[in-house]
Parts: C-alpha cells; structure tokens; sequence
C-alpha cells in the first residue's frame, strides 16, 4: 500500500498550481497521476489532473510546475491519449527555450521484460529538456516486473518530488 504524505512537509502560504498530465493505455498512470494528486492536494498543492492529449498544449509553457507520468504501450508507443500531445512537442518549430519557465518531472510505467523498457518516459524527459524545461530530478521508472509492479519505484521517488516541488513552489 501507498505511504501517505507527511503533513509537517506541507507547503505554507497560497496554495502553489500543480499540474499533472498523464498517458495511460491501461489505466496505470492514471490511477499513479491520481495518487499524485491526492499526496498534493494534502501537501498543501492545488493540482489538476488530465490526460495529455485533453490538455491545451499552447498553454505548457505558462504552467510553473508540471508532473508527467506515461506509461509506454505496445512495442514503444506513447498512449493513445497522449499520441497528440507527444506529436505537438515533436515540432520542429517550437523554440528551444520554450519550456524555460517550467519546472518538470517525468514518472513513466513500463515493463522490463520489453526492449524499449519505459520509452516513451525516457524521450519525454528528453524533449522537455531539449525545449528548456528545468528538471526537478530524475525521472522515475516503474516497473511491472517488480515484486510490487511500478508502485515500489513511485514509493521512492515521490517523497523525492515532493521535496524538490516544494523548494519550487517557495516564493
């Protein structure tokens, strides 16, 4: 089972945005964006969830602090509902320091037992960075190989996000 947030780690002042965008073939990442949401909503975070391809991408570059989490489905594909979004970042046009103003970070599913292991969370990384965006750690890959599938690798790298989102978040 998830641990819960610690509550003396909770941001003070005005409730900080969040914004938290998945791709989720399965339902995985969304049901991890989820959890995300919940943790900040108790952090003291004002998150909101959507799939990738519901969100107005345009917008992206206003966003501050912005969690990814997709799963990579079928033989190394980004899920159906963040194939759009995937293809907007992909544009050749788009400046290099698009991303400037945005904090990221990237948590992706995967199995092991599949050569392209987690890649689509692993060129998503790499493209925010490619348009600017500042990382605030590295990415998390879960895995559906491991005794507890991809919960045991969001379990470490939460309290970690939670840490850096915080520092950002700080006025």
């Amino acid at each position: 089972m998830a641990s819960a947030p610690v509550p003396a780690q909770q941001v003070h002042g005005p409730a900080p945005p969040l914004l938290i965008l998945y791709g989720s073939q399965t339902g995985n990442a969304q049901d991890c964006a989820e959890r995300v949401q919940r943790e900040g909503r108790l952090l003291g975070f004002a998150p909101r969830v959507l799939p990738m391809d519901a969100y107005d991408v345009v917008g992206l570059p206003q966003e501050r602090l912005v969690v990814f989490v997709v799963a990579t489905a079928g033989q190394g594909e980004f899920p159906d509902n963040a194939r759009s979004f995937w293809r907007f970042l992909l544009r050749k046009s788009l400046p290099p320091d698009s991303l400037s103003a945005a904090r990221c970070a990237v948590f992706g599913l995967g199995d092991s037992g599949y050569p392209k292991y987690n890649v689509a969370a692993k060129k998503l990384d790499r493209r925010l960075v490619g348009l600017g965006a500042e990382m605030l750690l590295e990415r998390g890959l879960g895995d559906d190989q491991a005794g507890t599938g991809y919960e045991a690798a969001l379990d470490a790298w939460l309290p970690r996000f939670w840490a850096s989102a915080r520092v950002a978040a700080a006025p």
